[in-house]
């Protein structure tokens, strides 16, 4: 995580301080759950959603150039927002260059490890282990 984010994760949460300036009422007629919700603030709640939506979503990005003297792919660009936590899946998104330069071929890997293949039937098989072999 870089120093932005992280900064702007303590600022968020430290700023709003009339969560902890607030004065706490006894309702002593009332001793429900809901009245001690009404205490709790929004801002903490989408801090947190926010936060834990940023850890859980993993996404790497793949792009592959055609190298025309060996007649194969190599891997340019390998890009990642998972900040260091390998225990969640990521989705996976390769782009191959077209040796012919027309639409390039995708592959994409979802969470469950299912692939989806934006290419012709002769390159499927290739352009998939390629990813694979890559991860």
């Amino acid at each position: 995580m870089n120093n932005f984010h992280f900064f702007l994760i303590i600022f968020l949460i430290i700023m709003p301080g009339n969560v902890w300036a607030q004065k706490k009422h006894k309702y002593p007629h009332n001793h429900s759950n809901f009245s001690q919700q009404k205490n709790i603030s929004f801002t903490g709640g989408l801090i947190a959603g926010l936060f834990l939506n940023e850890l859980t979503t993993n996404k790497r990005q793949m792009y592959f150039v055609y190298n025309y003297s060996k007649k194969k792919w190599r891997l340019k660009r390998d890009i990642y927002n998972g900040y260091g936590l390998g225990f969640f899946n990521q989705t996976v998104v390769a782009r191959f260059e077209n040796p012919n330069g027309g639409r390039d071929f995708f592959v994409k890997i979802n969470k469950r490890g299912n692939c989806f293949i934006d290419a012709p039937k002769r390159l499927r098989k290739v352009l998939k282990n390629k990813v694979w072999k890559h991860l």
